[in-house]
Parts: structure tokens; sequence; C-alpha cells
């Protein structure tokens, strides 16, 4: 399970590695986007918990031994096909995280 944050933290969502949202936590200030907006950023950040989440998944059974064709047929991300993380820009503010 892994956290991804929205880029000025008011959406977070911890997902497992198959995306599943196991939590959910938004901040008021973000109710006031569209709702259509909202459910974007929280489609995107499960997918990116996802792929963080099967990237730790897959070097852990790595390192216990389990074989390249078994953690294909699990469909675990590939460090090298990982695409890199979606970011929330739709907010209306110049804060961005450094």
């Amino acid at each position: 399970m892994t956290i991804a944050t929205s880029t000025n933290g008011g959406v977070r969502v911890r997902a497992n590695d198959q995306g599943t949202p196991l939590h959910i936590a938004i901040e008021r200030t973000e109710l006031r986007r569209e709702p259509q907006d909202l459910a974007d950023a929280i489609v995107r950040l499960c997918r990116e918990a996802a792929t963080t989440a099967g990237l730790q998944r897959r070097a852990e059974l790595e390192r216990a031994g389990v074989g390249p064709e078994v953690l294909r047929a699990m469909r675990l991300p590939e460090p090298a096909a990982a695409p890199a993380p979606d970011r929330d820009e739709s907010v209306g503010t110049w804060l961005r995280r450094v």
C-alpha cells in the first residue's frame, strides 16, 4: 500500500498494488472543485499509488526469489516501463511543490 498526494496536498489516496483505494482524504477546499475534476484527480492518484505499490511488491518478490515468469503472470509493473506519475496540475493556484 502506498499514498499518492495531489500537487497541493488537498487530495490523498492510499491504495494497494491493484489500484483499489483503501483510504481517500479530501480537504474541504477541494470540495469546491467541479465533481468530475475531483473524480479524475482521485482516479489519477489511485493509478499513481497502484504503480508505486506494484513496484514495491515486485521488488519484495524479486528479493524473495520469485521468478520473472511468475512476476509477469502477476502483471506487476516493471521499473523500466513504469510511467512518470501524473501530477494534478488542474488546481487554480500558483503554488507548486518544490
